[in-house]
Protein backbone atom coordinates (compact mmCIF):
# COMPACT_ATOMS: atom_id res chain seq x y z
CA UNK A 1 0.00 0.00 0.00
CA UNK A 2 1.25 3.72 -0.60
CA UNK A 3 1.50 5.97 2.10
CA UNK A 4 0.01 9.10 2.44
CA UNK A 5 1.84 12.03 1.07
CA UNK A 6 1.53 15.39 3.08
CA UNK A 7 1.46 18.48 1.75
CA UNK A 8 1.84 22.42 2.82
CA UNK A 9 -0.48 24.23 0.90
CA UNK A 10 1.85 25.86 -1.29
CA UNK A 11 3.27 22.52 -2.57
CA UNK A 12 -0.62 21.41 -2.57
CA UNK A 13 -1.18 24.35 -5.19
CA UNK A 14 2.25 23.41 -7.04
CA UNK A 15 0.93 19.69 -7.70
CA UNK A 16 -2.31 20.89 -8.78
CA UNK A 17 -0.63 23.53 -11.33
CA UNK A 18 1.46 20.73 -12.70
CA UNK A 19 -1.10 17.79 -13.18
CA UNK A 20 -3.69 19.55 -14.64
CA UNK A 21 -5.51 15.93 -13.74
CA UNK A 22 -4.74 16.32 -10.26
CA UNK A 23 -8.01 17.08 -7.89
CA UNK A 24 -8.76 18.94 -4.78
CA UNK A 25 -11.35 17.54 -2.33
CA UNK A 26 -12.40 19.10 0.54
CA UNK A 27 -13.65 16.94 3.12
CA UNK A 28 -14.92 19.39 6.11
CA UNK A 29 -18.41 19.52 6.73
CA UNK A 30 -21.15 21.60 5.06
CA UNK A 31 -21.60 23.99 7.70
CA UNK A 32 -17.50 24.96 7.27
CA UNK A 33 -17.29 24.93 3.76
CA UNK A 34 -20.38 27.29 3.86
CA UNK A 35 -19.24 29.50 6.35
CA UNK A 36 -15.39 29.41 6.78
CA UNK A 37 -15.01 29.16 3.10
CA UNK A 38 -12.98 26.90 0.36
CA UNK A 39 -10.54 26.51 -1.83
CA UNK A 40 -11.10 27.88 -5.46
CA UNK A 41 -11.37 24.82 -7.75
CA UNK A 42 -12.20 22.54 -4.88
CA UNK A 43 -14.63 19.14 -5.07
CA UNK A 44 -16.79 18.98 -1.58
CA UNK A 45 -17.00 15.49 -0.42
CA UNK A 46 -17.15 15.44 3.67
CA UNK A 47 -15.46 12.88 5.66
CA UNK A 48 -17.88 12.94 7.95
CA UNK A 49 -21.28 15.25 8.68
CA UNK A 50 -24.37 16.01 10.09
CA UNK A 51 -26.52 14.36 11.49
CA UNK A 52 -23.93 11.55 12.68
CA UNK A 53 -20.86 13.31 12.83
CA UNK A 54 -18.83 9.86 12.30
CA UNK A 55 -17.63 8.85 9.07
CA UNK A 56 -18.88 6.60 6.43
CA UNK A 57 -16.45 4.86 4.75
CA UNK A 58 -18.06 3.36 1.90
CA UNK A 59 -19.74 6.13 0.96
CA UNK A 60 -16.83 8.61 1.31
CA UNK A 61 -15.36 6.29 -1.41
CA UNK A 62 -18.25 5.78 -3.70
CA UNK A 63 -18.67 9.75 -3.91
CA UNK A 64 -14.80 10.11 -4.59
CA UNK A 65 -15.46 7.44 -7.35
CA UNK A 66 -18.33 9.32 -8.45
CA UNK A 67 -16.87 12.61 -9.02
CA UNK A 68 -13.76 10.89 -10.28
CA UNK A 69 -15.07 8.58 -12.65
CA UNK A 70 -13.50 5.00 -14.14
CA UNK A 71 -9.78 6.48 -13.49
CA UNK A 72 -10.23 7.57 -9.65
CA UNK A 73 -8.11 4.83 -8.33
CA UNK A 74 -5.12 6.29 -9.78
CA UNK A 75 -5.90 10.02 -10.00
CA UNK A 76 -3.91 12.33 -8.03
CA UNK A 77 -5.58 13.60 -5.14
CA UNK A 78 -4.90 16.09 -2.82
CA UNK A 79 -7.38 16.22 0.63
CA UNK A 80 -7.88 19.46 2.60
CA UNK A 81 -9.45 19.85 5.68
CA UNK A 82 -9.87 22.50 8.62
CA UNK A 83 -6.58 21.70 10.34
CA UNK A 84 -5.26 18.08 8.48
CA UNK A 85 -6.49 15.71 10.98
CA UNK A 86 -9.99 14.47 9.59
CA UNK A 87 -7.89 14.87 5.61
CA UNK A 88 -5.58 12.26 6.80
CA UNK A 89 -8.13 9.80 8.18
CA UNK A 90 -9.85 10.40 5.28
CA UNK A 91 -6.31 9.70 2.65
CA UNK A 92 -5.74 6.67 4.96
CA UNK A 93 -8.98 5.22 3.87
CA UNK A 94 -8.74 6.08 0.46
CA UNK A 95 -5.54 4.12 0.59
CA UNK A 96 -6.64 1.52 2.01
CA UNK A 97 -9.47 1.31 -0.50
CA UNK A 98 -6.98 1.16 -3.66
CA UNK A 99 -6.60 4.56 -4.45
CA UNK A 100 -2.77 5.20 -5.48
CA UNK A 101 -1.78 8.54 -5.46
CA UNK A 102 -3.02 10.52 -2.12
CA UNK A 103 -1.90 13.21 -0.17
CA UNK A 104 -3.17 15.96 2.05
CA UNK A 105 -2.60 19.40 3.24
CA UNK A 106 -1.27 18.91 6.80
CA UNK A 107 -2.26 22.79 8.42
CA UNK A 108 -5.66 22.48 6.58
CA UNK A 109 -7.49 25.52 5.01
CA UNK A 110 -7.36 27.55 8.48
CA UNK A 111 -4.45 26.18 9.87
CA UNK A 112 -3.14 25.18 13.70
CA UNK A 113 -4.31 26.67 17.09
CA UNK A 114 -2.29 29.98 18.47
CA UNK A 115 -1.93 30.71 21.72
CA UNK A 116 -5.15 32.13 22.04
CA UNK A 117 -6.76 28.53 20.41
CA UNK A 118 -7.31 30.43 17.60
CA UNK A 119 -6.89 29.69 13.95
CA UNK A 120 -5.94 31.35 10.64
CA UNK A 121 -2.70 33.16 12.48
CA UNK A 122 -0.71 30.33 12.27
CA UNK A 123 -0.57 28.58 9.16
CA UNK A 124 -2.84 26.89 6.68
CA UNK A 125 -4.62 27.91 3.47
CA UNK A 126 -6.26 31.33 4.17
CA UNK A 127 -2.75 32.32 5.96
CA UNK A 128 -0.30 31.47 3.05
CA UNK A 129 -2.28 33.14 0.89
CA UNK A 130 -3.87 30.74 -1.30
CA UNK A 131 -6.73 31.25 -3.42
CA UNK A 132 -10.26 30.62 -1.55
CA UNK A 133 -13.95 31.78 -1.75
CA UNK A 134 -16.97 32.34 0.63
CA UNK A 135 -20.25 32.23 -0.68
Amino acid sequence: MSSLLQYLPKKAIERLQVNKEAVLIDVRCEAENKFVGRPIEVLFVPWLDDPDWEPNEPSFIAAIKRFLGDEALNKEIILICRSGYRSDDAGKCLLKAGFSNVAHVVSGFEGDLDENDQRGNVNGWRHDGMPWVQC
